[in-house]
């Protein structure tokens, strides 16, 4: 656009965000602006005017060439114009990216871009007044010789990058896995489509290569692949290490698509040791295989008089070693090997070394250690025997033979122990070479000499007790007929001194026994288990516990029989909710019983069906009905009670034949029952209720309800009677002919058995003319394009000539056929006339209305997309179909989970139990709109119990702030909403959340109250002190460092600091020293203020307020230690000071009072007893040191506490 008939442009930025290697540019709109709203920066210059600026990289998108950002673009041809639209000069910049019109007169001017010389590798990022779209800049004047600059384009360079790897492929599939490492060190080198070399890279201890500021346009790289690797796979390089071309686009970075995948070279190695477990030394001459995973032998070597072996030279891949373990040595411990010699899996990468793998290996020895196991009579004893080593680790485990004989072969040089188990119902006796305990003595083998006189002699024991724990149910104290015994009692056999002998628990019979009794006196206690107790009779008393009994040798004693009674309740009765089961076959149902008392003990019942063809029940009374019949269901107890119940069951097969009807008979009339045998008779003009010549048959079940007839097969004794015979899964049609005659039909199931005969007789008919016209109608409302029949009948319903013209006054509106189907044309009114043919001329006529086609949905309006709710809770789906005069606007209401919410088909929900499912809304009339509502539903409200508050008392200033801490127990409840009420809102205020601002002073309490309906109320105690009295608490105008603050003198030289006498609401400073008043003031702007006073001198900084008398008062303050700083601090009643306070004249000396500032809160606490009270700070330099003090006062306040103690 030329610039003499284009209006001015305002300016604008090109911006954008730098993402990850990409530039996304954010365009801004250009708006008018005014020469003075540009950022044009006028440089004031002498002689005539210039126009000067430098076009760059900018780098940050900030529009201004900053000093890290000294890349010019070179090439750009910028056009100077004056304001009528003639060319003025050009220039092009330079390598600096500089273009400069110099010598430029008085005048009105704008600069033009051509924005073809814009370079095609950089990317136009900012503007600065020049317009990014057409190049041309706003106006400028020049005037005066000024030098203007601030027009230019910042640039961001459209570069690419590369990011790879080389790495070792050790699986070979050309994929950078876990695991895998990087390469270091490999030189990569990267070349432009004419070969010359770009760019050149090294891979970093990870295997990473990076190309960046890859200007766009086609390269190869090219990777020297080092000498103790070969190629092994790459996207784009080659074996050579080269890569085919590639191009880079702009701002484009290939991560991983330049990766290079070596495999090493053979350079791996395996080494190890076998070692003699007894010497600790090598073992020489020692075969040791490699074989690859596949177990085929690679090769083998013979270990050297130091018992190493090696491998060298081995390729990448996975190994395992098979140390051969001579025959007359064992196994006895590895690293990295098995008990059979061979190690695991060794995965080698081509260069790595494998050196951890050790076996080492025993002698096999010779010697032999045997024994005996017997009784004094010399009879074996049936035991396990081991053999230890003298550190406790087991050798061998053998069983003694029937002789008792036991033996350890093979036995290697070492110390050793036997360790026999002395059996229950044994003890010792005697032995040679064992203990008392089994234990034998230390035996020392030498590998070759055989130990054979060991013997270890066992007695058995000769008392026993063998008796039952039973359940007595008749109390008698004997076990009868039908006590069983009960498992889990505890059974203790005591001595005579009361010591345990052995503790037993009965077995599942109530059997107990102790079975090795050393003859003597002892008593039995019986523990029962949990739902029993003890019952005295003849062996023990109700205590459980027995007289005493005596053992005698080889005695068994059976009498020791213990009774208990069952603390179980027992059943008393059974409930069913029905004793009748009416049912279908397959159905399927549950007995419901109920045990009597609700406390019994044992509610298991047994369900016992007579005839288990007809119904099955399982154990949880869930029945299933099998086939038609009549049974019972006995329903009975197990825990003994032996009460039951029957439920009396009458199962009907659905499918099974009761009776017959003819259906659909003319005019619809009621149905004709059929009986077994029955006949149907009918005229050969015969039409069914739907203008068919069909007799109509159905079969019913005993329920009276129809059963499907295409399950049964018919057969005709008069097959030409009918034209068709057609079976549904509703009825037999028996399509008739003009014939007349009778037919046999004979219904038979899919056995062959036949469930149904009846004859079907056809006559001929008489000529019957018409009487009248039956009209199902006489109008016809509809929309254009819908069709329909007229319900046209001739009276009576036997007329020999049933058939009617249908003549419609307008066939442009409605169309009918011969039969009365009509299709609406187009929207209007008209009639159709019905008239008989049969020569009656009975006319009857129906009126037609045709409206415009049907309004289909368009959409669904939902009141929310969202039910929340809990369980019980109902509502209604606000849904309003699209447009509003939809034809059909009936939705359907479909739950995904019914079991969570139901919906009826008015949209009327209700919420059934907790979870989260959907309701899908669908139009009914074809358009097939579906909108969804989300449904969640929650358990019932659960009501707050209390509520517990993190303090019930607020203490605060005025204008003080803060939050009530409140919870809502339990952690569960529904609603925790609370409410804050002050009781004097003049005192402190509470707003919904809790939030309290304090406004006065003065003591009130906040009610904090459920709002749920638990009406549960806790209570805050509130103080709220008054407001600070102190004037100028931020010491404004008080002056600064430098300023001696200061009024007045204060006594003499003997220091007293006396008789101050400020006026009411000002701050007041006096200084007193032996070398004259010294005191600084400075005030800090944050509520506190510094004191310097000089070495030995004293400043008094004072402010006298109206009090009342005989209201108490709160005066705080922070003295903190700026520096060799003492103080004094207090109030007084009444406008005198006459503290006692002294500085000696000789420095350094103090007499009662001065304090050295902690920088913590002071608080006194006084009763005022005039109308005036006097707060005062005192400061004193330099104690025991020449030099200046300094303290610092803050948080200084003073407050009407009455009433708040």
């Amino acid at each position: 656009m030329s610039k003499k008939i284009m209006k001015k442009w305002g300016i604008g930025a090109v911006t954008g965000v730098l993402v990850l290697g990409s530039l996304t540019p954010i365009i801004q709109p250009y708006t008018t602006v005014s020469a003075a709203e540009n950022t044009i920066k006028q440089l004031k210059a002498s002689g005539e005017g210039s126009v000067s600026d430098v076009m760059f990289e900018d780098l940050n998108g900030n529009a201004v060439q900053d000093s890290n950002e000294t890349t010019g673009i070179a090439g750009i041809k910028v056009e100077l114009y004056n304001d009528q639209g003639t060319l003025i000069g050009t220039a092009t910049t330079g390598t600096d990216g500089r273009y400069t019109f110099s010598n430029v007169p008085d005048g009105t001017y704008y600069l033009h871009v051509d924005m073809s010389t814009l370079p095609t590798d950089e990317k136009l990022y900012t503007t600065q007044g020049i317009n990014g779209s057409d190049g041309n800049s706003s106006y400028f004047t020049i005037s005066g010789g000024n030098a203007v600059t601030g027009y230019h384009f910042g640039f961001y360079p459209e570069q690419g990058a590369i990011q790879s790897f080389v790495y070792n492929d050790a699986n070979g599939n050309g994929l950078k896995d876990s695991g895998e490492a990087g390469i270091s060190g490999v030189h990569v080198a990267l070349y432009n489509e004419t070969g010359t070399k770009v760019a050149d890279a090294t891979t970093d201890s990870s295997g990473a290569y990076s190309f960046n500021a890859i200007k766009p346009g086609k390269y190869y790289a090219k990777a020297d692949i080092p000498a103790n690797y070969k190629y092994q796979s790459g996207t784009y390089f080659g074996s050579d290490g080269a890569t085919n071309y590639f191009t880079v686009a702009s701002e484009q970075t290939l991560r991983n698509e330049l990766n290079l995948g070596l495999a090493a070279l053979n350079n791996s190695a395996i080494s190890g040791v076998v070692t003699d477990a007894t010497t600790s030394t090598g073992l020489a001459n020692i075969r040791v295989e490699l074989h690859d995973v596949q177990g085929n032998l690679v090769t083998s070597v013979q270990t050297d008089s130091s018992g190493h072996y090696g491998f060298t030279g081995l390729e990448a891949g996975n190994y395992y070693t098979k140390v051969v373990i001579p025959s007359n040595y064992d196994f006895v411990s590895s690293n990295g090997y098995g008990s059979d010699g061979n190690s695991n899996y060794i995965s080698l990468n081509g260069s790595n070394t494998a050196s951890s793998y050790s076996i080492s290996l025993r002698k096999q020895a010779n010697t032999t250690i045997s024994g005996v196991i017997n009784t004094p009579s010399g009879q074996g004893v049936s035991e396990n025997v081991s053999l230890y080593s003298v550190d406790g680790t087991l050798v061998k485990t053998v069983a003694t033979s029937t002789q008792g004989n036991f033996s350890f072969t093979g036995i290697a040089a070492g110390n050793y122990y036997v360790k026999a188990t002395i059996p229950e119902g044994y003890t010792f006796d005697s032995s040679q070479g064992f203990g008392s305990d089994g234990n034998s003595y230390y035996l020392q083998a030498d590998g070759t000499t055989n130990i054979s006189n060991l013997r270890l002699t066992l007695a058995q024991k000769t008392g026993q007790i063998r008796s039952t724990v039973f359940n007595d149910l008749n109390k008698n104290g004997t076990q009868e007929v039908g006590e069983s015994g009960v498992a889990g009692a505890s059974v203790t056999l005591y001595s005579n001194t009361g010591a345990v002998v052995e503790t037993t628990t009965t077995d599942a019979n109530g059997l107990y026994k102790f079975e090795t009794i050393t003859p003597g006196t002892y008593y039995v206690r019986v523990t029962p288990p949990t739902g029993y107790n003890n019952l005295a009779n003849t062996a023990f008393g109700s205590d459980g516990v027995s007289g005493y009994i005596s053992i005698a040798a080889q005695q068994t004693r059976t009498d020791m029989n213990a009774a208990l009674v069952s603390t179980t309740v027992v059943a008393t009765d059974l409930t069913l909710n029905t004793t009748n089961i009416n049912t279908t076959v397959n159905a399927t149902g549950k007995v419901d019983a109920t045990v009597q008392p609700a406390n019994t003990t044992n509610k298991t019942l047994s369900y016992t069906p007579a005839d288990a063809s007809i119904i099955t029940v399982d154990a949880n009374g869930n029945w299933t009905a099998h086939k038609a019949g009549t049974t019972t269901i006995a329903v009975k107890t197990t825990d003994g009670s032996n009460i039951t119940k029957t439920v009396n069951v009458t199962v009907t097969d659905p499918n099974e034949v009761a009776n017959a009807k003819w259906i659909y008979q003319t005019d619809f009339t009621p149905d004709t029952n059929i009986a077994e045998g029955g006949s149907i008779t009918v005229p050969n003009t015969y039409k069914d209720g739907y203008g068919n010549s069909n007799i109509d048959v159905a079969l019913y079940n005993s329920t009276d309800t129809r059963i499907d007839p295409s399950i049964y097969t018919l057969t005709l004794s008069n097959p030409d009677l009918f034209s068709n015979v057609q079976t549904n899964n509703v009825k037999f049609a028996f399509t008739h002919t003009d014939k007349t005659g009778s037919s046999l039909v004979t219904v038979k199931d899919a056995s062959g058995k036949t469930v149904r005969t009846f004859t079907i007789n056809i006559t001929g008919p008489a000529n019957v003319p018409a009487t009248g016209i039956d009209l199902v109608t006489t109008n016809i409302n509809t929309t254009v394009g819908e069709t329909g029949t007229i319900g046209a009948t001739v009276e009576p319903t036997d007329a020999s000539n049933k058939k009617l013209s249908y003549t419609p006054a307008d066939s442009s509106i409605i169309s009918v056929d011969e039969n009365g189907n009509w299709t609406a044309k187009k929207a209007g009114t008209t009639t159709i006339q019905v008239k008989t043919t049969d020569g009656t001329n009975i006319t009857k006529t129906v009126n037609v209305t045709v409206a415009a086609p049907t309004v289909l949905a368009t959409d669904i309006d939902l009141a929310t997309t969202n039910i929340n709710t809990t369980v019980g809770t109902t509502g209604a789906i606000g849904a309003t179909v699209q447009p509003s005069n939809t034809t059909n606007k009936t939705l359907t209401y479909t739950p995904a989970d019914s079991s969570i919410i139901t919906v009826d088909a008015n949209g009327n929900w209700t919420a059934k139990k907790a979870g989260t499912t959907t309701v899908q809304v669908k139009t009914t009339d074809g358009s097939n709109i579906t909108k969804t509502v989300n449904v969640t539903v929650t358990d019932p409200t659960v009501l707050a119990t209390d509520i517990t508050l993190a303090a019930t008392n607020i203490t605060a200033d005025v204008n003080d702030t803060g939050k009530v801490d409140a919870t809502v127990l339990p952690t569960n409840t529904t609603n925790k909403t609370l409410t804050y009420t002050s009781n004097d809102t003049s005192i402190i205020t509470v707003d919904a959340n809790g939030n309290w601002v304090a406004k006065k002073g003065g003591a009130t309490t906040i009610t904090v109250t459920t709002t749920d309906g638990s009406n549960i109320s806790k209570t805050i105690t509130v103080r709220v002190n008054g407001e600070n009295m102190i004037i100028n608490p931020e010491f404004n105008g008080l002056g600064q460092w430098g300023e001696t603050a200061y009024t007045g003198a204060i006594g003499t030289q003997a220091d007293n600091l006396y008789n101050y006498s400020g006026a009411v609401g000002t701050w007041t400073t006096v200084s007193k020293g032996i070398l004259g008043p010294q005191m600084d003031i400075k005030p800090n702007g944050n509520g506190s203020v510094d004191m310097k006073s000089g070495a030995n001198h004293a400043g008094l900084l004072a402010q006298t307020v109206e009090t009342i008398p005989g209201h108490q008062y709160s005066f705080k303050y922070v003295a903190t230690d700026g520096g060799h700083g003492y103080y004094n601090a207090t109030v007084i009643s009444g406008s005198q000071i006459s503290t006692g306070q002294t500085l000696a004249a000789d420095r350094g000396t103090l007499t009662g009072g001065w304090k050295q500032p902690t920088g913590t809160m002071t608080t006194l606490t006084f009763t005022a007893t005039t109308t005036s009270t006097t707060v005062y700070f005192v400061e004193l330099g330099g104690y025991g040191v020449l030099t200046s003090g300094t303290v610092n006062f803050s948080n200084i306040s003073l407050v009407d506490v009455t009433g708040l103690n």
